[in-house]
């Protein structure tokens, strides 16, 4: 393998954080694959202003106290943690990975890649990127500003891990009632299902979580970009998708294949339903795909930077 050493920042893992799952498990896939890569744990660059002050100095604080606690890893996947003498002088060969909530580049980097699992500026309201940087989508609905579009590429970099130990049908109930629901990036947005019977599952465990999907008829998803929404239907219940006032079908999930199995409103229902084989195959495609999407990647990376010249 080329001698290539990819840093990747992200939070400590968290099992119920899509973007801090995925992270971590693109640094599993580097090294499996022959590849140096280590995790950074996240800080970020905070921008002081005299109109400006209050809330960037309360993030700073917030920030500090979380990097004094312990950074937590999934032993079940290869993610060492880059030493602080690692991070001093970075060489001309390395690439470091920011997901797109990280503002200009803490690392210095001379080869920056951003991972957007979110739509840039979501999280932070605003976003500061550096120039020659390369970009990656993690899926089609992923809405990139044009002055980003030149510099992203055309490969979606889907990496999953589906914790399919918990999410199957086996041991699901033969009568199902009831409703759960989860708000998590649809904070703000008003409640308009039958709440009589219904399980937030928020802050829940994977195996809390799955056991009430086996158990209840539908899943209401107030995020429209929730894992949660695919976990629901691999356990047997209708899984739906509450839709932002702004965003069509079309704009929410361009890629047909990443929205069989789930409705984008209640009227989608009926069709979902009749997808649900269609969104099963594409998670043991994703899963089996892994490895082959991260060559890719790599490839990808080594001709926009000419590491391999």
């Amino acid at each position: 393998m080329a001698e290539i050493k990819f840093l990747i920042m992200s939070e400590s893992y968290d099992p119920n954080v899509g973007g801090h799952i995925v992270l971590h498990k693109l640094c599993d896939e580097l090294n499996r694959l022959g590849y140096l890569a280590k995790l950074v744990p996240t800080y970020n660059n905070f921008v002081f202003n005299k109109d400006n002050i209050v809330t960037p100095f309360l993030k700073f604080i917030k920030e500090r106290i979380r990097r004094c606690k312990s950074y937590q890893v999934n032993p079940s996947l290869l993610t060492p943690i880059a030493e602080p003498d690692e991070l001093k002088g970075i060489s001309e060969g390395c690439v470091v990975i920011y997901p797109e909530t990280i503002s200009g580049n803490p690392l210095k980097a001379k080869h920056v890649v951003r991972w957007f699992l979110h739509h840039p500026g979501f999280h932070n309201k605003n976003f500061l990127y550096g120039v020659d940087e390369l970009y990656f989508k993690y899926h089609s609905g992923i809405n990139v500003p044009m002055s980003l579009t030149a510099s992203t590429s055309a490969l979606e970099l889907r990496i999953v891990h589906y914790p399919m130990e918990f999410y199957n049908q086996l041991e699901t109930s033969e009568i199902r009632k009831g409703s759960a629901y989860s708000i998590r990036k649809g904070i703000g947005k008003k409640i308009v299902h039958d709440l009589e019977d219904s399980i937030l599952i928020d802050g829940k465990s994977h195996q809390d979580i799955a056991a009430i999907f086996k158990k209840v008829k539908i899943f209401y998803s107030y995020d429209p970009y929730s894992a949660y929404s695919t976990f629901a239907v691999l356990c047997g219940c209708d899984s739906v998708v509450f839709p932002d006032a702004d965003t069509s079908i079309d704009s929410w999930l361009p890629d047909t294949k990443h929205r069989a199995g789930i409705a984008y409103g209640f009227e989608a229902i009926t069709r979902a339903r009749d997808e649900r084989q269609k969104l099963i195959e594409r998670v043991d495609s994703e899963l089996h795909n892994n490895s082959f999407l991260v060559i890719e990647f790599v490839t990808a990376v080594e001709n926009f930077f000419k590491l391999n010249a």
